[in-house]
C-alpha cells in the first residue's frame, strides 16, 4: 500500500471519528434536553365569577405544592410546570380547558371544584388516559367505578346521611325544607337526594324542595317566601359560598329566623364575609378538621397566611395534598404519565396534612367528617360525625 493510499484511509478515519463524536455529542445533548424537561401538570377550576372562591383556593394550594416541590429539587431533578385553566363554572369549557391542557402535554390535571365541571371534564380525560384528581369532589356518583379519577375527599353519601342523623335526632327537626343550586345538580340534587331519603327514613317531613339556577341570579326573596309559608323548622341551603350567605340574609331580612344549615361546599371565608350575622349558629358537615392542631396543618396555614394574605379553607388544604400525592406517584412514573394510575393506587397510608390516607381500588378514599358551625364569626367544630351523633 503507498503513502497516498495511507493518507486517504487515515483522512477518512478521521472524517468518521469526528462525524461519530457529534452524533454522540447529539444525543447526549437531546437526552439532556429531555431529562431537563419540565413536568406539566394541569389545575382546571372555576377562577372568576362569583362562584370562584373556592376554585382561587384550590389554585393556591396547588401552588404552593409545587413551588415547595420545586424548591426541594423537583422529580427526578425535573422541575414542574403548572398549566392554569379556569372552567367558569361551565361544564362545556370544562371539557375544552381539560383537552387544551392534555394537548399542551399535562401528564395529570388536578381538578375541578365542583362536581359537575369534574363529570363533565372526565369525559375528556378519561378516554385520554389522563389522571384526574378532585381535591374536593365528593359526588356519590363517582364511587366505585374503574377509571382514570381520584379524589382525596370522600363521598358525601355517610356524611349527609349521619348529619340529617343529626338533624332529626340532636336538633329535633322533624320538618324540612331545602333550596339547591341545579347548577351543580351532580353534587347538589344528588345531596338533596340523599338527606330527603335518609330524613324520610327517619320519619321526618319533608316540606319542600326548591331549586334554582345561580347563574340566571333569582330573586330569593321569591322563592323563601314560599318555603316560609310551609312552616318548616330548618331550613337545608345546598348551595355556594356567595348563595348560601345571600340566602341566609334574606331569609333574616324577611324576619324568619329559621335554623339554618349547608353542605360541605359552602364552607369558605367568603360564607361568613357575606352572611355576617345571619350565618351565626348556621350548622354544616365536612370531612375537614376546621380547628385540627396537626402540626403540619397549621404549618401550612401559617405560610398560606403569610403567600397569599388570608386564611386557607378546606380546597387550598386538600388541593395541596393532591399536589403532593400526585408529585409522590410521579416519582414512581420518572414524571411519566405511563403507570401513573398504578403508582396512586399503590399509595398507603400517605400523610397529608390532616393524617395519612389510602386510594382504594377504584381511587377513592376515607376520611373522618365533622359537624362544624359558626359562632362570633368563626368556624369551630362541634364534634366527630358518626351515623350514632
Amino acid at each position: 500500500m503507498n503513502i497516498k493510499n495511507i493518507k486517504i484511509i487515515k483522512k477518512s478515519q478521521l472524517a468518521f471519528s469526528i462525524i461519530l463524536l457529534i452524533i454522540i455529542m447529539l444525543v447526549l445533548y437531546f437526552i439532556n434536553i429531555k431529562n431537563n424537561k419540565p413536568i406539566i401538570i394541569g389545575f382546571a377550576a372555576q377562577l372568576t365569577g362569583k362562584q370562584a372562591e373556592l376554585g382561587v383556593q384550590e389554585r393556591n394550594g396547588v401552588q404552593m405544592a409545587i413551588e415547595e416541590i420545586n424548591e426541594s429539587g423537583g422529580i427526578s431533578g425535573r422541575k414542574i410546570k403548572l398549566l392554569i385553566g379556569d372552567d367558569r363554572g361551565i361544564p362545556d369549557i370544562a371539557q375544552s380547558v381539560d383537552a387544551e391542557l392534555i394537548e399542551k402535554g399535562a401528564v395529570a390535571i388536578i381538578g375541578h371544584s365542583t362536581s359537575s365541571q369534574t363529570m363533565a371534564g372526565l369525559k375528556v380525560t378519561n378516554p385520554a388516559k389522563v389522571v384526574m384528581i378532585g381535591p374536593t369532589i365528593s359526588t356519590p356518583e363517582l364511587s366505585d367505578l374503574q377509571d382514570f379519577f381520584f379524589r382525596v375527599y370522600p363521598s358525601f353519601k355517610d356524611s349527609a346521611e349521619a348529619f340529617t342523623n343529626y338533624i332529626y335526632q340532636n336538633d329535633g327537626r322533624k320538618r324540612l325544607s331545602i333550596i339547591y343550586d341545579i347548577d351543580n345538580a351532580s353534587y347538589s340534587k344528588t345531596y338533596s337526594k340523599t338527606v330527603i331519603d335518609k330524613f324520610k327514613s327517619l320519619g321526618g317531613n319533608i316540606i319542600d324542595c326548591i331549586e334554582f339556577s345561580s347563574a340566571s341570579q333569582p330573586d330569593f326573596s321569591i322563592l323563601l317566601s314560599k318555603l316560609h309559608e310551609a312552616k318548616a323548622e330548618g331550613l337545608l341551603i345546598i348551595a355556594s359560598d356567595m348563595d348560601t350567605a345571600l340566602i341566609a340574609q334574606r331569609t333574616r331580612l324577611m324576619g324568619w329566623n329559621i335554623p339554618l344549615y349547608t353542605s360541605s361546599w359552602a364552607p369558605t371565608e367568603n360564607l361568613i364575609n357575606n352572611g355576617g350575622q345571619a350565618v351565626e349558629g348556621m350548622k354544616f358537615e365536612q370531612a375537614y378538621g376546621l380547628t385540627s392542631q396537626s402540626e403540619t396543618l397549621l404549618n401550612f396555614k401559617a405560610k398560606y397566611r403569610a403567600r397569599f394574605g388570608k386564611e386557607p379553607s378546606y380546597g387550598a388544604a386538600l388541593a395541596y395534598d393532591s399536589a403532593m400525592v400526585l408529585s409522590y406517584a410521579l416519582k414512581k412514573t420518572g414524571g411519566n404519565s405511563k403507570g401513573l394510575s398504578d403508582a396512586l393506587l399503590e399509595t398507603r397510608n400517605y400523610t397529608g396534612l390532616m393524617g395519612n390516607f389510602s386510594f382504594n381500588e377504584f381511587g377513592d378514599v376515607m376520611r373522618p367528617f365533622y359537624l362544624s358551625s359558626i359562632s362570633n364569626g368563626k368556624f369551630i367544630t362541634l364534634d366527630l360525625l358518626t351515623s350514632s351523633n
